[in-house]
């Protein structure tokens, strides 16, 4: 029983950095997208088409 218990602990520890991993994830995508919307709107401001800003802000040419 006390194998059982160590396990299952361990095996929740495990789950709590793996969703703590998921989160940071989430942040860093979060971020992204804020400064690829803020590219996008830039590009709009300064005549650009949508589509030419999305193009651009995604390394296109």
């Amino acid at each position: 029983m006390f194998a059982y218990g160590f396990i299952q602990l361990g095996s929740s520890f495990v789950s709590a950095i793996a969703l703590v991993a998921i989160a940071f994830g989430f942040c860093a995508v979060k971020k992204e997208s804020k400064l690829f919307n803020k590219c996008v709107a830039e590009i709009i401001e300064d005549g650009g088409t949508n589509s030419e800003a999305v193009r651009y802000c995604n390394g296109g040419n």
